[in-house]
């Protein structure tokens, strides 16, 4: 058990926004009668409350978890059992690993201001070329902070720790100052800064002479704008991979909450069903990596909600594990032969639950994301997009909500490619998908439709809204320049925007936003054009 004897607990320290001493007594104070459960239940209910009021979600959302443990005991529906005792046991200390992560965070968010996608820039601000260089860099969303020496820019660097350093070459008195500058800078901003040089000359001498000097990327003039992105991108804090999301099949209210908590512990989202003929309607709702899913049910056995799970496509490369008591070998082999991937036999050590789970579901997101992701881009495929439309679509219509889909082409793309070469072109399209991934929202669906054409999904945005989105980027994308066999060149492109309910199908909607993408371009390209 969670204990209190012999010090504070955590969240009990003077000045703390939340108090999980108050829960930690209660629950101490519990008999084995389960009397006592009520002030738990309580105290829970309470802490939920200030957490929110302090902007602490994830206390709040592990409070509401413990209260929701305690109701059918409270109630009198259930007694305390030794099951029962675990998974508040589990709740509680995860409350205290939520406020102490909190706390180191906000110390290390109060100690390390470090601005992402800022860059610090050593250069000659009369310089056209790096001049062009900066305002390229901002259409992506980085900024840009121009220093005229190696004093102002230390004093840049010790001010914010930018994302990186990029220091010309040529600007330099001379080479020993290239030497210099990289041992200041990460005394001043840690050993980890990222220092780029820009050069006109590319031979060996040179690039010997930068890598000594502790500098990872040595790029020759003229610089791509897109080539230093991609450098500058393996040096972005790594975005949080979104968590494992699990479906438990379990009608049994005391075991889902005990599997549930083990796996929300380990940082995976878990949806409970206590109805098996409830599993498809919440399979629409968002996407599934893997279904746990126990043996027998009231209203069917696993055999059998495993093999209507696999009569949908889209369903058919989720992994589905069973979860029972049966430890007859024959029949967890043919559990596994009618949809199955996995037997876990009751009962179970939370770390092997965690392990077998984590490891399937990863292992599908990836194949998942091979399947479904177009190769060149990044982005959704159009098989993907279109079924992430239908589901979208009938999410919305289910929630009432709003929903915008927008077709967008590049114009005259042939040309680029007769004129440029199909590698320039290649840029292009990954130049546009990567401007949409940076601007638009992480809940929008991005997707290559085919050729130069792509479709975007924008949930609970209206057509008015998702153009205005569009346009700051359509004016970003027209302002870059590629590299061309003839020089650098410009590439527009022209966008039809629909909207849901107004059109009210996955065909309708296509079909309307198609239909306003061709009116953007009988009207001249280059432009917007909501439905009608």
């Amino acid at each position: 058990m969670t204990g209190t004897s012999g010090g504070t607990p955590p969240g009990g320290r003077p000045g703390s926004a939340v108090d999980i001493a108050g829960l930690h007594r209660a629950w101490d104070q519990v008999a084995d009668s389960g009397d006592g459960i009520g002030r738990v239940h309580e105290r829970a209910a309470a802490l939920a409350d200030t957490a929110r009021a302090a902007g602490e979600p994830r206390i709040a959302e592990l409070a509401v978890m413990v209260g929701l443990l305690c109701e059918p005991v409270v109630s009198g529906e259930e007694t305390v059992t030794r099951e029962f005792r675990s998974t508040v046991n589990n709740y509680i200390e995860a409350l205290d690993r939520a406020h102490e992560e909190r706390e180191r965070a906000a110390e290390t968010e109060e100690h390390t201001p470090v601005a992402h996608g800022r860059i610090c820039l050593l250069a000659d601000d009369g310089d056209h070329g790096i001049q062009e260089l900066i305002r390229q860099l901002e259409h992506f969303g980085y900024t840009v902070v121009l220093a005229a020496d190696d004093a102002g820019l230390l004093d840049e660097v010790r001010r914010v720790v930018p994302l990186a350093v990029i220091v010309d070459h040529d600007h330099l008195p001379n080479d020993s100052v290239l030497g210099q500058l990289p041992a200041p800078l990460r005394r001043a901003a840690g050993d980890n800064l990222p220092v780029l040089a820009l050069s006109s000359s590319g031979g060996m001498t040179y690039r010997l002479y930068a890598a000594r000097a502790g500098i990872q990327v040595y790029l020759v003039k003229p610089v791509s704008t897109h080539d230093l992105i991609d450098q500058l991108e393996q040096f972005a804090p790594a975005t949080p991979p979104e968590p494992l999301s699990i479906l438990l099949v379990e009608d049994s209210r005391t075991q889902a909450t005990y599997f549930a908590s083990i796996l929300e512990q380990a940082g995976m989202r878990v949806r409970t069903v206590a109805d098996p003929l409830r599993v498809l309607d919440t399979l629409q709702e968002e996407s599934t990596d893997l279904i746990l899913m126990d043996m027998y049910m009231p209203q069917c056995n696993g055999h059998e909600l495993a093999r209507v799970v696999r009569q949908v496509p889209r369903y058919a490369s989720i992994p589905i594990v069973f979860l029972s008591s049966e430890t007859q070998v024959d029949r967890q082999l043919d559990a596994m032969s009618r949809g199955g991937d996995d037997f876990l036999v009751k009962p179970i050590e939370p770390g092997h639950l965690i392990r077998s789970v984590a490891i399937r579901a990863e292992r599908a997101r990836t194949l998942r994301s091979l399947m479904v992701t177009d190769n060149l881009t990044g982005l959704l495929n159009h098989t993907r997009i279109k079924e992430e439309l239908d589901n979208e679509v009938n999410r919305t219509r289910r929630r009432g909500g709003t929903l915008a889909f927008v077709m967008l082409d590049i114009d005259h793309f042939k040309a680029v490619n007769d004129s440029h070469g199909h590698p320039a072109g290649d840029a292009v399209l990954r130049s546009l998908a990567r401007l949409l991934q940076q601007r638009l929202r992480r809940s929008d669906a991005i997707g290559r439709y085919g050729g130069e054409e792509f479709a975007i999904i924008m949930p609970d945005a209206d057509a008015e809204s998702a153009a205005g989105a569009l346009e700051s980027i359509r004016r970003s994308f027209a302002s870059l320049y590629h590299d061309g066999h003839d020089g650098p060149f410009r590439v527009t492109f022209s966008a039809g925007v629909a909207a849901f309910p107004a059109h009210e199908t996955r065909d309708r909607i296509t079909l309307a936003a198609d239909s306003a993408l061709y009116r953007a371009k009988e009207q001249g390209r280059n432009r917007i054009v909501l439905a009608e």
